[in-house]
This record gives structure tokens, sequence and C-alpha cells, in this order.
């Protein structure tokens, strides 16, 4: 077991008023337990704004928890100190979402690679930084002397394999990886996944893998978490949830896939999200 979540709880305050003073709060996580194997991906899917990212970034603790545990190779990381904390980051990592907002455009592509091993001094030399930076370039399968380029002169398919770079750089055990392909064309993102599965099994790298797209997460995912409104409803092996699904909302998500052969007609499941909430409510009650 690399890691644990525990009743994880993630609830933002909404302000208003003369005084500013907070009136209520969205409720983005609540109540999620997850478990993740070393070498494992899971899948961790559901509709925007189901939670799916803020789960993500509470493991990393880039943004505080408001309740729950989290736990990362059995030491409890879910209120230790900045200090404490820093070590840790070598071994957890985030891929983000956009290739495009997530890259500094003033530093070239060979700093970008180099400043989390200037940050961690993991290279102490300037040689040694550069061959580290040509190799990761060589890992994602870019043109190593493309490290003197800035990344407006990549396209967004390269520059995800730089985010993807950089996110390997300190060899982390952990990495979160967000909407990493939606931003990307079709033939892009095939071209993407695949290099995620080759990295996976050459490194053995453990990871969450969050998507809205469920062609993609059945095509990478060892197992599949599905997410409604910040709640887990369902957890299962990817074959499972995609030729057995236990829960309505899941069974909702498949059916409203879109099927390219028009002559090809599917039972669609009907959807009622407001019986389907107080269902849930009376389950949590």
């Amino acid at each position: 077991m690399l890691l644990e979540i525990e009743h994880l709880q993630k609830w933002f305050p909404l302000r208003g008023g003369l005084l500013n003073r907070v009136q209520g709060y969205v409720k983005a996580v609540s109540d999620v337990s997850l478990k993740i194997h070393k070498g494992e991906v899971l899948g961790l899917v559901g509709e925007s704004g189901s939670g799916k990212t803020t789960v993500g970034r509470c493991i990393l603790r880039l943004i505080e928890p408001t309740g729950g545990r989290i736990v990362f190779d059995g030491q409890d990381i879910t209120h230790l100190p900045k200090h404490e904390l820093r070590p840790l980051r070598r071994r957890l990592q985030i891929i983000f979402q956009d290739p495009f907002a997530s890259l500094n455009p003033r530093m070239t592509v060979g700093d970008i690679l180099a400043e989390p091993l200037l940050i961690h001094n993991t290279h102490k030399t300037a040689a040694a930084r550069n061959q580290r930076v040509a190799e990761l370039l060589e890992m994602v399968q870019l043109d190593p002397d493309m490290a003197r380029r800035y990344p407006h002169e990549f396209s967004g398919g390269q520059r995800q394999r730089i985010g993807i770079a950089r996110a390997l750089a300190l060899n982390p055990d952990f990495i979160v990886a967000d909407e990493c392909v939606s931003a990307l064309d079709v033939s892009i993102r095939a071209e993407i996944l695949e290099l995620i599965r080759e990295l996976k099994k050459t490194l053995g790298l453990t990871l969450l893998f969050i998507s809205h797209d469920l062609a993609v997460v059945e095509s990478i995912s060892d197992r599949v978490a599905v997410m409604y409104r910040g709640r887990l409803v369902e957890l299962a092996d990817a074959h499972t949830i995609y030729r057995n699904p236990q829960d309505d909302y899941t069974k909702a998500l498949l059916s409203a896939v879109p099927i390219p052969d028009p002559t090809v007609k599917r039972t669609r499941v009907p959807w009622d999200p407001e019986a389907y909430q107080r269902r849930l409510d009376t389950t949590s009650a």
C-alpha cells in the first residue's frame, strides 16, 4: 500500500455581506476513502465539479483538507508542517491539466526541468543538471537540443511532454495526472497516453489518473473510482466498472458516451439527478 485516504473532506467557505463573513460552505469533497497500491494506476472519473481535482490536490497538500486522513507510504502527512513536508515533495508530483499555463513562458525548457533539481539540490553541478535535463527530454521522446527553446515554441502535445518530464525529474513514487490529456487533440492524446503507459512500465510509477473521459480512463487504469458531487459512489477494477457497473450514476455515465455508428442502438439509462441525490443523502444519514 502506497497511499491511503480515509474520510477525506474539503469544504470551501462562501463569504458575503458587509463584513465578508462566512455565509456557508461548498462541500467539494465529502467523506472520500481510497487505497492505491504501488505500481497501480487508479482512474478517478466524474463530471465537471464532482471534486476529482480537489481530491488530487488535497493528497499533495497543495490545498489543505478540511477533515480526514492522508497516509503516504505508512506516514500520516495530513497535518505535517511545511518544513517536514518538503522532503516528501520529491516523491509526490503532479502533471497539470493545461500545458499552456503550467510552464513559465520566461524560462527555457532546460531551466524549467532543472528547477526542481536546484530546489532539492539533487544535482550539485551545472553539468550534472544538464545531463539530467537531456535524459528527461529523451525519456519523453523529445530532442535534448530543445532545452534551449522557450515553451511558446512548442505544440500542445510537446508542452505536455515537457510537463511530464518535469514531474519525473526527481524520480517520484506517486504522480497525480490531473486531466493531463483533456486539452489535446485526439491523435496527440493517444500518443501521450502511450507514453504514460511506457513510463509506468519502465519506472514502476504509481498514478492517480483524473479524467472525465471514460474511454481514456478505461485504456490506462487498473481500477476506477467514480465520483459524484464530492462523494465516491463506486470503486472496482476497470473491467468490472465498464462491463458490469453497479451504481446508477456509473450506468448513466457509460450510457451517455457517444456512439459513432448511428445504426447501433444502446439502451439508455434514465437519469434523474434529484432522485439520485435524495437516495445518496438517505444512505449517508
